[in-house]
C-alpha cells in the first residue's frame, strides 16, 4: 500500500518496445506507460505535484486500503492549488491549497481498457469520455500499466508510418 506521500508503481517497469508489423494489431499493452505510478488518498495536493515532476508523470492513481479508487491529473491538482501557494507573495490561505488531501480533487469511477485492446478502440473510449489517461488492466482489474494521450499519438504515428520510430 502506497504510503501518505509515498509513490508506488504498479506494472513492471520501462515500456514494451515491440513495434507490430503489417499483420499485426497496435495493442494498448504494446504502447502503454509502465508502471503506473500510485499515491494514498491522503496524500496532499502539494505531495502529488512533487510527486508528478520526480517521475515526469501528469497522471496519479489513488490508492485507499490497498485498492486503486480513483485517478487524479496535473490539471486537477492546478486547478485547486493557488497559484500563489509556496511563494514570497503568498497567505496562509494560499499555502493551505497545497496541504489539501488529493482526494477531493481526484476523478472516481475509473474508465479503464484492458491491454488486450486495440490503440484505436483507447482512443475511441479516451474521446468518448473525455480523458486523457486510461488504467490498463489484465482483464481482472489488475492494473499493469497506464495509456496516455501522448502514449497513444505515439502508437498512431508508428502505425501509420511504419518505420518510424516514435519517441
Amino acid at each position: 500500500m502506497a504510503e501518505q506521500g509515498q509513490p508506488h508503481a504498479w506494472g513492471t517497469g520501462g515500456r514494451a518496445s515491440h513495434t507490430p508489423g503489417a499483420d499485426e494489431r497496435a495493442l494498448v499493452e504494446t504502447y502503454m506507460t509502465r508502471p503506473a505510478l500510485t499515491v494514498s488518498a491522503d496524500t496532499s495536493v502539494g505531495a502529488a505535484l512533487g510527486t508528478m515532476h520526480e517521475f515526469r508523470t501528469h497522471h496519479l492513481l489513488l490508492e485507499d486500503r490497498g485498492r486503486i479508487v480513483a485517478i487524479v491529473s496535473d490539471r486537477d491538482l492546478y486547478r485547486t492549488a493557488s497559484p500563489r501557494a509556496g511563494t514570497p507573495s503568498s497567505s496562509r490561505a494560499d499555502d493551505a491549497t497545497l496541504r489539501r488531501p488529493v482526494h477531493l480533487v481526484a476523478t472516481y469511477g475509473l474508465i479503464t481498457v484492458p491491454a488486450s485492446a486495440t490503440i484505436e478502440e483507447a482512443a475511441a473510449l479516451m474521446l468518448e469520455r473525455s480523458v486523457s489517461a486510461l488504467p490498463v488492466t489484465d482483464g481482472a482489474d489488475s492494473i499493469l500499466g497506464m495509456l496516455t494521450s501522448r502514449d497513444l499519438l505515439r502508437g498512431l504515428l508508428t502505425c501509420a508510418l511504419p518505420g518510424h520510430a516514435a519517441a
